[in-house]
């Protein structure tokens, strides 16, 4: 059997969160690898629905050392995200090891040793950044459809080519939701079931996109335990509000779904709609069991601050609110990246990175 690759770090996952990450370690001269499930950089941006164009203009979509290709006040599409990072990986030749998913973590020698499709890794220090998006969720109800309904989660949906019958419920009116609702309205009749209130926030206010306001006032960087951060913590559509998109795109809207049988799919107010198809834009959970290193609480969720775990180094970035509404946005993780670098390179609060890296740092 042939010995483990070591490496001073290992980084898990190659999306934006991996990637900064290495930059910085790459700048603190941290010997490091990043492994990554993905057989291109960027794919699993590739994979998302054709039209995708993100909510933050492309000046906020950039990492760091590498403007984002374009007038900086564009919106980029899925695609040219994906593009993006992988022209970073080269410009900055980050060790990027492709298709190489990990299935096992563990404590081994004082340090940590990894499993994945390629063999075996040994690491001092290991950063899991495997992204907010890990596994569908799809809730059981979908169970009760019969066969002949088309059923897609949002990471399954591409383009209304997709779906042959005319008559389709989005279940999620969350940006997802409504982005996918939109897209198939030309040649469809949707309805698109919310389960509650979402607050809305148009893409540009005063000529200034949304994100800068957030960037200029300090809101999406705000620790989520501040007053600032607690006004960012819960979900909102960004674009046209539910009752424009409804208008504009003839879109029914429709109560939450409770129930389904057959051929239709009952909502709260009592209602059964009959459905030739469904897109659940119902979300994702996390998946970390693959990790067996006990770090995780009764939900399975990771006991951190701000990405760093009581078991000595285990780090996690790129979490939904790690430290505040930016941690899992491609702009803001940078902050939790620097911060966590600092860790490792010189063992201290933070607040070196801070000042070495132009991030924020600090802790809830």
């Amino acid at each position: 059997m042939s010995e483990p690759e070591s490496a001073e770090v290992i980084v898990v996952g190659g999306g934006q969160a991996g990637l900064v990450a290495s930059y910085y370690l790459a700048q603190a001269e941290v010997p490091h690898l990043i492994l990554d499930a993905e057989r291109r950089t960027g794919d699993a941006w590739r994979r998302r629905w054709d039209s995708l164009v993100l909510f933050t203009v492309a000046r906020y979509s950039a990492l760091p050392g590498l403007r984002f290709p374009g007038d900086p006040e564009h919106f980029p599409g899925k695609d040219e995200v994906a593009d993006y990072l992988e022209d970073y990986a080269r410009t900055f030749e980050l060790p990027v090891r492709l298709d190489n998913h990990v299935t096992s973590l563990e404590r081994s020698n004082g340090g940590y040793r990894l499993h994945s499709d390629s063999g075996a890794y040994e690491a001092a220090q290991v950063i899991v950044s495997t992204g907010a998006y890990q596994e569908p969720y799809i809730p059981p109800l979908a169970q009760n459809l019969d066969v002949d309904v088309v059923q897609l989660h949002s990471a399954g949906y591409r383009n209304p080519d997709q779906i042959s019958g005319a008559d389709v419920l989005v279940v999620g009116a969350a940006n997802s939701g409504a982005g996918i609702a939109a897209d198939l309205a030309d040649g469809h009749r949707v309805r698109l079931s919310r389960g509650g209130t979402l607050r809305h926030l148009p893409r540009r206010i005063l000529g200034k996109s949304l994100h800068w306001y957030g960037d200029h006032l300090g809101m999406i960087a705000a620790p989520v335990d501040s007053w600032r951060g607690r006004t960012q913590r819960n979900d909102f559509v960004v674009g046209p509000s539910l009752r424009q998109l409804s208008r504009r795109h003839r879109i029914e809207l429709v109560g939450r779904a409770v129930d389904a049988g057959g051929q239709a799919v009952r909502v709260e107010e009592g209602r059964e709609i009959e459905v030739g198809a469904v897109v659940w834009a119902t979300g994702y959970r996390s998946d970390y069991t693959w990790i067996g290193v006990p770090v995780f609480d009764e939900r399975g969720a990771p006991r951190h601050r701000r990405g760093v775990t009581d078991s000595p180094g285990l780090y996690f970035l790129g979490m939904p609110n790690q430290y505040s509404r930016g941690s899992s946005l491609i702009y803001w993780v940078k902050d939790d990246a620097a911060n966590i670098v600092e860790q490792i390179s010189n063992g201290g609060s933070g607040e070196g990175a801070a000042r070495r890296f132009g991030g924020r740092s600090g802790a809830p």
